[in-house]
Protein backbone atom coordinates (compact mmCIF):
# COMPACT_ATOMS: atom_id res chain seq x y z
CA UNK A 1 0.00 0.00 0.00
CA UNK A 2 3.01 1.98 0.32
CA UNK A 3 3.15 2.68 -3.09
CA UNK A 4 0.04 4.87 -3.51
CA UNK A 5 0.90 6.89 -0.49
CA UNK A 6 1.45 9.55 -2.77
CA UNK A 7 -0.66 9.09 -5.77
CA UNK A 8 -3.20 12.21 -6.23
CA UNK A 9 -6.12 12.36 -8.51
CA UNK A 10 -5.45 14.75 -10.85
CA UNK A 11 -8.03 16.18 -13.57
CA UNK A 12 -6.32 14.45 -16.29
CA UNK A 13 -6.00 10.91 -14.58
CA UNK A 14 -9.68 11.35 -13.21
CA UNK A 15 -10.66 12.18 -16.78
CA UNK A 16 -8.56 8.97 -17.94
CA UNK A 17 -10.40 6.86 -15.64
CA UNK A 18 -13.63 8.46 -17.15
CA UNK A 19 -12.90 7.16 -20.67
CA UNK A 20 -12.26 4.17 -19.56
CA UNK A 21 -15.38 3.51 -17.65
CA UNK A 22 -17.05 4.58 -20.85
CA UNK A 23 -15.41 2.14 -22.85
CA UNK A 24 -16.24 -0.54 -20.65
CA UNK A 25 -19.93 0.48 -20.32
CA UNK A 26 -19.82 0.49 -23.99
CA UNK A 27 -18.46 -2.98 -24.80
CA UNK A 28 -20.86 -4.16 -22.22
CA UNK A 29 -23.63 -2.92 -23.98
CA UNK A 30 -22.53 -3.75 -27.39
CA UNK A 31 -22.53 -7.65 -25.97
CA UNK A 32 -25.78 -7.49 -24.40
CA UNK A 33 -26.78 -5.82 -28.27
CA UNK A 34 -24.71 -9.21 -29.86
CA UNK A 35 -26.01 -11.95 -27.68
CA UNK A 36 -29.82 -13.13 -27.96
CA UNK A 37 -30.45 -12.72 -24.02
CA UNK A 38 -32.49 -15.51 -22.65
CA UNK A 39 -35.49 -13.03 -21.42
CA UNK A 40 -36.07 -11.38 -24.90
CA UNK A 41 -38.76 -12.77 -27.17
CA UNK A 42 -38.45 -15.04 -30.14
CA UNK A 43 -40.55 -15.51 -33.37
CA UNK A 44 -40.78 -18.71 -31.80
CA UNK A 45 -42.86 -17.52 -28.60
CA UNK A 46 -44.53 -14.62 -29.85
CA UNK A 47 -46.49 -16.81 -32.56
CA UNK A 48 -47.12 -19.28 -30.07
CA UNK A 49 -48.71 -16.65 -27.55
CA UNK A 50 -50.47 -15.02 -30.77
CA UNK A 51 -48.41 -11.91 -29.88
CA UNK A 52 -46.83 -11.63 -33.27
CA UNK A 53 -47.42 -9.44 -35.70
CA UNK A 54 -47.58 -11.23 -39.29
CA UNK A 55 -44.92 -8.22 -40.45
CA UNK A 56 -41.59 -9.55 -39.55
CA UNK A 57 -40.14 -5.69 -38.90
CA UNK A 58 -42.17 -5.45 -35.78
CA UNK A 59 -39.94 -8.51 -34.21
CA UNK A 60 -36.41 -7.72 -36.26
CA UNK A 61 -34.77 -6.13 -33.90
CA UNK A 62 -34.18 -8.95 -30.97
CA UNK A 63 -34.01 -12.14 -33.26
CA UNK A 64 -31.58 -10.61 -36.68
CA UNK A 65 -28.09 -10.40 -34.93
CA UNK A 66 -24.86 -10.10 -36.42
CA UNK A 67 -23.76 -13.51 -35.29
CA UNK A 68 -23.82 -15.54 -38.57
CA UNK A 69 -21.20 -15.30 -41.56
CA UNK A 70 -22.71 -12.25 -43.80
CA UNK A 71 -20.37 -13.21 -46.75
CA UNK A 72 -17.96 -16.11 -47.09
CA UNK A 73 -14.86 -16.35 -48.84
CA UNK A 74 -14.04 -19.82 -50.55
CA UNK A 75 -10.92 -21.20 -50.03
CA UNK A 76 -8.90 -24.49 -51.32
CA UNK A 77 -8.99 -27.31 -49.84
CA UNK A 78 -5.29 -28.49 -48.99
CA UNK A 79 -6.03 -31.81 -47.68
CA UNK A 80 -3.96 -34.81 -48.46
CA UNK A 81 -6.79 -37.24 -49.97
CA UNK A 82 -3.97 -39.23 -51.92
CA UNK A 83 -1.09 -41.14 -51.02
CA UNK A 84 2.04 -41.45 -53.20
CA UNK A 85 3.46 -44.93 -52.26
CA UNK A 86 7.62 -45.95 -52.37
CA UNK A 87 6.26 -48.21 -55.99
CA UNK A 88 5.06 -44.81 -57.26
CA UNK A 89 1.27 -45.91 -56.93
CA UNK A 90 -1.20 -42.78 -56.13
CA UNK A 91 -4.38 -43.81 -53.77
CA UNK A 92 -7.13 -42.50 -52.67
CA UNK A 93 -6.23 -42.67 -48.67
CA UNK A 94 -9.36 -43.35 -47.14
CA UNK A 95 -10.31 -46.17 -49.17
CA UNK A 96 -6.95 -48.10 -49.89
CA UNK A 97 -4.95 -50.92 -47.82
CA UNK A 98 -1.99 -49.21 -48.00
CA UNK A 99 0.36 -52.33 -46.81
CA UNK A 100 -1.13 -54.13 -49.32
CA UNK A 101 -0.67 -51.70 -52.26
CA UNK A 102 3.17 -51.05 -51.24
CA UNK A 103 3.52 -54.38 -52.38
CA UNK A 104 1.70 -54.44 -55.93
CA UNK A 105 1.76 -52.65 -59.02
CA UNK A 106 -1.81 -51.58 -58.38
CA UNK A 107 -3.74 -49.96 -55.50
CA UNK A 108 -5.81 -52.44 -53.38
CA UNK A 109 -9.40 -50.92 -52.87
CA UNK A 110 -11.47 -51.68 -49.78
CA UNK A 111 -14.66 -52.97 -50.00
CA UNK A 112 -17.33 -50.69 -51.59
CA UNK A 113 -14.51 -48.59 -53.59
CA UNK A 114 -13.56 -49.46 -57.51
CA UNK A 115 -10.62 -48.04 -60.33
CA UNK A 116 -7.78 -47.41 -60.44
CA UNK A 117 -6.52 -45.12 -57.64
CA UNK A 118 -9.43 -46.77 -55.62
CA UNK A 119 -11.03 -43.46 -55.70
CA UNK A 120 -14.51 -44.44 -57.18
CA UNK A 121 -17.55 -45.28 -54.59
CA UNK A 122 -20.14 -47.59 -55.75
CA UNK A 123 -22.62 -45.39 -56.18
CA UNK A 124 -20.56 -43.65 -58.86
CA UNK A 125 -19.25 -47.06 -60.37
CA UNK A 126 -22.37 -48.22 -61.63
CA UNK A 127 -23.77 -44.68 -62.77
CA UNK A 128 -20.22 -44.38 -64.86
CA UNK A 129 -20.27 -48.25 -66.46
CA UNK A 130 -23.37 -46.41 -68.17
CA UNK A 131 -20.99 -44.36 -70.50
CA UNK A 132 -17.45 -44.73 -70.70
CA UNK A 133 -16.45 -47.76 -68.36
CA UNK A 134 -14.67 -45.14 -65.67
CA UNK A 135 -11.88 -44.77 -67.20
CA UNK A 136 -12.18 -40.53 -67.76
CA UNK A 137 -11.95 -39.97 -64.22
CA UNK A 138 -8.94 -37.85 -63.41
CA UNK A 139 -8.09 -36.46 -60.14
CA UNK A 140 -8.21 -32.67 -59.96
CA UNK A 141 -4.76 -30.88 -58.46
CA UNK A 142 -6.66 -28.67 -56.62
CA UNK A 143 -11.12 -30.06 -55.31
CA UNK A 144 -13.75 -28.01 -56.60
CA UNK A 145 -15.66 -26.02 -53.57
CA UNK A 146 -19.46 -27.84 -53.37
CA UNK A 147 -21.40 -25.03 -51.97
CA UNK A 148 -25.09 -26.31 -50.76
CA UNK A 149 -28.39 -25.00 -51.25
CA UNK A 150 -31.56 -25.73 -49.10
CA UNK A 151 -34.56 -24.50 -47.66
CA UNK A 152 -35.69 -25.29 -44.23
CA UNK A 153 -39.28 -24.49 -41.79
CA UNK A 154 -38.84 -27.57 -38.45
CA UNK A 155 -36.52 -30.18 -39.69
CA UNK A 156 -33.75 -29.18 -37.56
CA UNK A 157 -32.85 -32.89 -36.89
CA UNK A 158 -32.53 -33.69 -40.50
CA UNK A 159 -30.49 -30.20 -40.56
CA UNK A 160 -28.00 -31.52 -37.54
CA UNK A 161 -27.97 -35.59 -39.37
CA UNK A 162 -26.82 -33.57 -42.59
CA UNK A 163 -24.10 -31.75 -41.33
CA UNK A 164 -23.03 -34.51 -39.49
CA UNK A 165 -22.95 -36.75 -42.40
CA UNK A 166 -21.27 -34.27 -45.18
CA UNK A 167 -20.73 -31.01 -43.42
CA UNK A 168 -16.73 -31.86 -43.87
CA UNK A 169 -17.20 -32.06 -47.45
CA UNK A 170 -19.67 -29.26 -47.96
CA UNK A 171 -17.39 -25.53 -48.49
CA UNK A 172 -20.19 -23.54 -47.64
CA UNK A 173 -24.22 -24.47 -46.86
CA UNK A 174 -27.14 -21.28 -47.47
CA UNK A 175 -29.56 -21.60 -45.81
CA UNK A 176 -33.43 -20.32 -46.64
CA UNK A 177 -35.71 -19.89 -43.70
CA UNK A 178 -38.85 -17.89 -43.51
CA UNK A 179 -41.62 -16.49 -41.37
CA UNK A 180 -44.33 -17.28 -44.09
CA UNK A 181 -45.24 -21.14 -44.78
CA UNK A 182 -44.87 -22.54 -48.63
CA UNK A 183 -48.97 -21.48 -48.63
CA UNK A 184 -47.98 -18.09 -47.24
CA UNK A 185 -49.55 -17.67 -43.30
CA UNK A 186 -47.60 -16.31 -40.32
CA UNK A 187 -44.87 -19.22 -39.24
CA UNK A 188 -42.00 -19.13 -36.49
CA UNK A 189 -38.48 -19.29 -37.17
CA UNK A 190 -36.93 -22.36 -36.48
CA UNK A 191 -33.36 -22.47 -36.77
CA UNK A 192 -32.43 -18.77 -36.27
CA UNK A 193 -33.11 -19.41 -32.94
CA UNK A 194 -31.18 -22.48 -32.44
CA UNK A 195 -28.32 -21.11 -34.17
CA UNK A 196 -28.04 -18.10 -32.06
CA UNK A 197 -28.08 -20.35 -29.13
CA UNK A 198 -25.08 -22.30 -30.89
CA UNK A 199 -26.68 -25.03 -32.52
CA UNK A 200 -24.31 -26.61 -35.02
CA UNK A 201 -22.11 -24.55 -33.53
CA UNK A 202 -18.56 -26.18 -35.07
CA UNK A 203 -20.72 -25.40 -38.86
CA UNK A 204 -21.75 -21.92 -38.10
CA UNK A 205 -18.41 -20.43 -39.59
CA UNK A 206 -19.72 -21.59 -43.11
CA UNK A 207 -23.73 -21.52 -43.05
CA UNK A 208 -25.19 -18.58 -44.90
CA UNK A 209 -28.88 -18.02 -43.34
CA UNK A 210 -31.08 -16.00 -46.00
CA UNK A 211 -33.83 -14.69 -44.31
CA UNK A 212 -37.02 -14.29 -46.77
CA UNK A 213 -39.97 -11.84 -45.55
CA UNK A 214 -42.34 -11.89 -48.16
CA UNK A 215 -44.50 -14.17 -50.11
CA UNK A 216 -45.26 -13.65 -53.61
CA UNK A 217 -49.26 -13.44 -54.03
CA UNK A 218 -48.63 -15.62 -57.01
CA UNK A 219 -47.87 -18.84 -54.74
CA UNK A 220 -51.66 -18.95 -53.73
CA UNK A 221 -52.77 -20.68 -56.29
CA UNK A 222 -49.15 -21.82 -58.10
CA UNK A 223 -47.84 -24.33 -55.80
CA UNK A 224 -44.12 -24.36 -58.29
CA UNK A 225 -44.56 -21.01 -58.36
CA UNK A 226 -44.47 -20.95 -54.61
CA UNK A 227 -41.65 -24.05 -54.47
CA UNK A 228 -39.72 -22.08 -57.57
CA UNK A 229 -39.73 -18.78 -55.56
CA UNK A 230 -38.07 -19.64 -52.06
CA UNK A 231 -35.25 -22.04 -53.59
CA UNK A 232 -34.53 -19.04 -56.12
CA UNK A 233 -34.52 -16.77 -53.62
CA UNK A 234 -32.43 -18.45 -51.55
CA UNK A 235 -30.03 -19.27 -54.18
CA UNK A 236 -29.70 -15.53 -55.71
CA UNK A 237 -29.49 -13.87 -52.53
CA UNK A 238 -26.58 -16.43 -51.28
CA UNK A 239 -24.70 -16.30 -53.91
CA UNK A 240 -24.37 -13.04 -53.95
CA UNK A 241 -22.62 -13.01 -50.52
CA UNK A 242 -20.13 -15.55 -51.81
CA UNK A 243 -16.77 -14.98 -52.80
CA UNK A 244 -14.20 -15.89 -54.73
CA UNK A 245 -16.53 -19.20 -56.68
CA UNK A 246 -14.93 -20.45 -59.80
CA UNK A 247 -16.52 -22.09 -62.97
CA UNK A 248 -15.44 -25.85 -61.74
CA UNK A 249 -17.18 -25.09 -58.63
CA UNK A 250 -19.92 -27.09 -57.95
CA UNK A 251 -23.77 -26.23 -56.54
CA UNK A 252 -26.13 -28.46 -55.07
CA UNK A 253 -29.65 -28.04 -54.36
CA UNK A 254 -31.52 -30.50 -52.18
CA UNK A 255 -34.88 -30.44 -50.07
CA UNK A 256 -34.22 -30.47 -45.80
CA UNK A 257 -35.42 -34.43 -46.21
CA UNK A 258 -32.51 -35.39 -48.28
CA UNK A 259 -29.31 -36.19 -47.54
CA UNK A 260 -26.38 -36.51 -49.99
CA UNK A 261 -24.07 -39.37 -49.45
CA UNK A 262 -20.43 -38.55 -48.70
CA UNK A 263 -18.51 -40.45 -50.32
CA UNK A 264 -20.49 -39.49 -53.85
CA UNK A 265 -20.07 -35.70 -52.90
CA UNK A 266 -16.27 -36.15 -52.24
CA UNK A 267 -15.66 -37.86 -55.78
CA UNK A 268 -17.34 -34.63 -57.38
CA UNK A 269 -15.01 -32.52 -55.85
CA UNK A 270 -11.68 -34.43 -56.35
CA UNK A 271 -12.22 -35.58 -60.24
CA UNK A 272 -12.81 -34.88 -63.57
CA UNK A 273 -14.52 -36.51 -66.36
CA UNK A 274 -17.98 -36.56 -65.56
CA UNK A 275 -21.04 -34.89 -67.64
CA UNK A 276 -23.41 -32.59 -66.02
CA UNK A 277 -26.22 -32.23 -64.80
CA UNK A 278 -26.03 -34.75 -61.87
CA UNK A 279 -28.64 -36.80 -60.53
CA UNK A 280 -29.10 -38.40 -57.76
CA UNK A 281 -31.22 -41.62 -56.85
CA UNK A 282 -31.80 -41.59 -53.02
CA UNK A 283 -33.44 -44.05 -51.32
CA UNK A 284 -37.02 -43.32 -50.16
CA UNK A 285 -38.64 -43.95 -46.74
CA UNK A 286 -41.79 -42.94 -45.74
CA UNK A 287 -42.98 -41.74 -41.87
CA UNK A 288 -39.39 -43.36 -40.58
CA UNK A 289 -36.30 -45.46 -42.11
CA UNK A 290 -39.33 -48.91 -41.44
CA UNK A 291 -41.29 -47.90 -44.48
CA UNK A 292 -40.51 -48.06 -47.84
CA UNK A 293 -42.17 -46.63 -51.06
CA UNK A 294 -43.31 -49.15 -53.26
CA UNK A 295 -43.62 -48.97 -56.71
CA UNK A 296 -47.05 -48.41 -58.08
CA UNK A 297 -48.07 -51.87 -58.71
CA UNK A 298 -45.62 -54.03 -57.38
CA UNK A 299 -46.26 -53.40 -53.53
CA UNK A 300 -43.07 -55.70 -52.14
CA UNK A 301 -40.65 -53.41 -55.28
CA UNK A 302 -38.58 -50.62 -53.99
CA UNK A 303 -38.84 -47.83 -55.25
CA UNK A 304 -36.60 -44.55 -55.21
CA UNK A 305 -36.44 -40.81 -55.53
CA UNK A 306 -34.53 -39.32 -58.72
CA UNK A 307 -33.41 -35.73 -58.58
CA UNK A 308 -31.63 -33.70 -60.36
CA UNK A 309 -29.19 -31.82 -58.30
CA UNK A 310 -25.93 -31.03 -58.80
CA UNK A 311 -24.29 -28.91 -61.68
CA UNK A 312 -21.11 -26.34 -62.05
CA UNK A 313 -21.43 -22.49 -61.51
CA UNK A 314 -20.54 -22.05 -64.94
CA UNK A 315 -23.93 -24.31 -65.47
CA UNK A 316 -25.51 -22.48 -63.05
CA UNK A 317 -24.91 -18.95 -64.47
CA UNK A 318 -24.88 -20.06 -68.48
CA UNK A 319 -27.70 -21.94 -68.57
CA UNK A 320 -30.08 -21.87 -65.26
CA UNK A 321 -29.42 -18.11 -65.27
CA UNK A 322 -28.43 -18.20 -61.64
CA UNK A 323 -32.13 -19.93 -61.13
CA UNK A 324 -31.41 -22.76 -59.01
CA UNK A 325 -34.53 -24.29 -58.97
CA UNK A 326 -34.24 -24.60 -62.58
CA UNK A 327 -31.37 -27.08 -61.34
CA UNK A 328 -34.27 -29.39 -60.29
CA UNK A 329 -36.94 -28.91 -62.40
CA UNK A 330 -34.27 -29.65 -65.38
CA UNK A 331 -36.50 -28.58 -68.38
CA UNK A 332 -33.40 -28.53 -70.71
CA UNK A 333 -35.27 -29.60 -73.67
CA UNK A 334 -37.74 -26.42 -73.65
CA UNK A 335 -37.20 -22.49 -73.89
CA UNK A 336 -35.65 -20.70 -72.53
CA UNK A 337 -33.16 -23.61 -71.50
CA UNK A 338 -32.91 -24.84 -74.74
CA UNK A 339 -30.87 -21.78 -76.57
CA UNK A 340 -28.63 -21.70 -73.39
CA UNK A 341 -27.81 -25.12 -73.43
CA UNK A 342 -27.09 -25.29 -77.45
CA UNK A 343 -24.59 -22.11 -76.68
CA UNK A 344 -23.04 -24.08 -73.42
CA UNK A 345 -22.17 -26.48 -75.75
CA UNK A 346 -20.85 -24.54 -78.57
CA UNK A 347 -18.95 -22.88 -76.33
CA UNK A 348 -16.95 -26.45 -74.89
CA UNK A 349 -19.30 -27.76 -72.45
CA UNK A 350 -21.46 -30.96 -73.37
CA UNK A 351 -24.79 -31.69 -71.46
CA UNK A 352 -25.44 -34.76 -70.16
CA UNK A 353 -27.58 -36.06 -67.51
CA UNK A 354 -25.97 -38.20 -65.14
CA UNK A 355 -27.60 -40.19 -63.01
CA UNK A 356 -25.51 -41.63 -59.57
CA UNK A 357 -26.70 -44.00 -57.24
CA UNK A 358 -29.55 -47.43 -57.97
CA UNK A 359 -31.57 -49.97 -55.63
CA UNK A 360 -28.70 -51.01 -53.26
CA UNK A 361 -26.06 -48.61 -53.90
CA UNK A 362 -27.78 -44.91 -53.19
CA UNK A 363 -26.67 -41.54 -53.43
CA UNK A 364 -28.12 -40.87 -50.69
CA UNK A 365 -31.63 -40.67 -48.50
CA UNK A 366 -35.01 -39.48 -48.92
CA UNK A 367 -37.17 -39.86 -45.88
CA UNK A 368 -40.34 -38.15 -46.62
CA UNK A 369 -42.99 -36.82 -44.16
CA UNK A 370 -40.15 -38.70 -41.58
CA UNK A 371 -41.71 -36.59 -38.27
CA UNK A 372 -43.57 -37.42 -35.28
CA UNK A 373 -47.40 -37.46 -35.65
CA UNK A 374 -46.87 -33.52 -34.14
CA UNK A 375 -44.16 -32.75 -36.61
CA UNK A 376 -46.73 -34.14 -39.08
CA UNK A 377 -49.58 -31.91 -38.12
CA UNK A 378 -47.24 -28.97 -39.10
CA UNK A 379 -46.15 -30.09 -42.28
CA UNK A 380 -49.87 -30.47 -43.16
CA UNK A 381 -50.55 -27.21 -42.19
CA UNK A 382 -47.73 -25.32 -43.72
CA UNK A 383 -47.98 -26.82 -46.99
CA UNK A 384 -48.59 -24.84 -50.35
CA UNK A 385 -52.50 -23.44 -50.87
CA UNK A 386 -52.35 -25.41 -54.38
CA UNK A 387 -51.18 -28.98 -52.92
CA UNK A 388 -54.41 -30.41 -53.86
CA UNK A 389 -55.35 -32.87 -52.40
CA UNK A 390 -54.33 -30.36 -49.47
CA UNK A 391 -54.71 -33.12 -46.63
CA UNK A 392 -54.06 -30.30 -44.03
CA UNK A 393 -57.72 -28.78 -45.13
CA UNK A 394 -59.30 -31.87 -43.62
CA UNK A 395 -59.91 -31.36 -39.93
CA UNK A 396 -59.69 -34.78 -38.97
CA UNK A 397 -56.24 -35.54 -41.19
CA UNK A 398 -54.69 -33.28 -38.27
CA UNK A 399 -55.86 -35.51 -35.19
CA UNK A 400 -52.52 -36.59 -33.64
CA UNK A 401 -54.23 -40.26 -32.80
CA UNK A 402 -54.88 -40.42 -36.80
CA UNK A 403 -51.76 -39.74 -37.66
CA UNK A 404 -50.45 -42.09 -35.42
CA UNK A 405 -52.60 -44.48 -36.51
CA UNK A 406 -51.28 -43.98 -40.85
CA UNK A 407 -47.30 -44.15 -39.17
CA UNK A 408 -48.19 -47.72 -37.38
CA UNK A 409 -50.23 -49.02 -40.47
CA UNK A 410 -47.95 -47.63 -43.14
CA UNK A 411 -51.51 -45.84 -44.62
CA UNK A 412 -51.10 -42.88 -46.99
CA UNK A 413 -54.10 -39.88 -46.07
CA UNK A 414 -56.27 -41.24 -49.02
CA UNK A 415 -55.85 -44.38 -46.65
CA UNK A 416 -54.25 -46.51 -49.62
CA UNK A 417 -51.19 -48.70 -48.43
CA UNK A 418 -48.10 -47.85 -51.04
CA UNK A 419 -45.38 -48.74 -48.72
CA UNK A 420 -43.67 -51.91 -47.54
CA UNK A 421 -41.95 -52.76 -44.60
CA UNK A 422 -37.56 -52.70 -44.48
CA UNK A 423 -35.54 -55.57 -42.95
CA UNK A 424 -32.82 -53.74 -41.20
CA UNK A 425 -31.18 -56.74 -39.90
CA UNK A 426 -31.15 -57.27 -44.17
CA UNK A 427 -30.34 -53.87 -44.88
CA UNK A 428 -26.44 -52.61 -45.15
CA UNK A 429 -28.04 -49.26 -46.38
CA UNK A 430 -30.99 -48.82 -43.55
CA UNK A 431 -30.44 -45.39 -42.43
CA UNK A 432 -27.92 -42.17 -42.23
CA UNK A 433 -24.44 -43.23 -40.16
CA UNK A 434 -24.90 -40.70 -38.28
CA UNK A 435 -28.80 -41.59 -37.33
CA UNK A 436 -27.74 -45.19 -36.76
CA UNK A 437 -24.82 -44.25 -33.85
CA UNK A 438 -27.46 -42.60 -32.36
CA UNK A 439 -30.21 -45.43 -32.05
CA UNK A 440 -31.17 -43.95 -29.06
CA UNK A 441 -32.36 -40.55 -30.16
CA UNK A 442 -33.42 -41.46 -33.51
CA UNK A 443 -36.18 -44.36 -31.90
CA UNK A 444 -38.83 -43.28 -33.72
CA UNK A 445 -37.18 -43.21 -37.04
CA UNK A 446 -35.57 -46.49 -37.09
CA UNK A 447 -38.35 -48.66 -35.48
CA UNK A 448 -42.00 -48.83 -36.18
CA UNK A 449 -43.64 -47.10 -32.87
CA UNK A 450 -46.71 -49.13 -31.31
CA UNK A 451 -49.68 -47.88 -32.31
CA UNK A 452 -50.28 -44.31 -30.23
CA UNK A 453 -46.92 -44.03 -29.25
CA UNK A 454 -45.85 -41.89 -32.27
CA UNK A 455 -46.44 -38.38 -30.80
CA UNK A 456 -43.07 -37.80 -29.40
CA UNK A 457 -39.65 -38.28 -30.50
CA UNK A 458 -36.70 -38.95 -28.43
Amino acid sequence: MRRFRHFKMTPMRRCALWMVAIQVVMIIGIMSVYTLQPGWPTLTSLYASGEAEESYTDVMDPIILPALPETYTLVDDDRPYFTLLPNGLSCFTAATDLMKSSNSNSCNCLAGYYGRDCGIPEPVWYACQAFNNCTDFKPRKTPRRLIHGLNINHELEFFQVRLEEVGDVLDVIIVGESNLTAGGDPSPLYLLPELRKGFMGGFQHKIIHIFIDHFPPEGLTDGWFADTFIRDYMGQEGLKRIKGIRDEDLFLLLDADEIPDRNVLLFLKLYDGYPEPIALTLRWSIYGFFWKRAVSGSPLVEDVTRIVAISTMRMIREVYDNKVMSLRRNYLTTEPLLSRVKAYTLNGHPVMEWNIGRVGAYAGFHCSWCYNAEGIRLKLMSAQKDDKPRWGDFPEKLDLGYISRLIHDGRWFDNTKPFFLAKPEEDRLYAPSYILKHKDRFDYLLNLPSAGNTTKSS
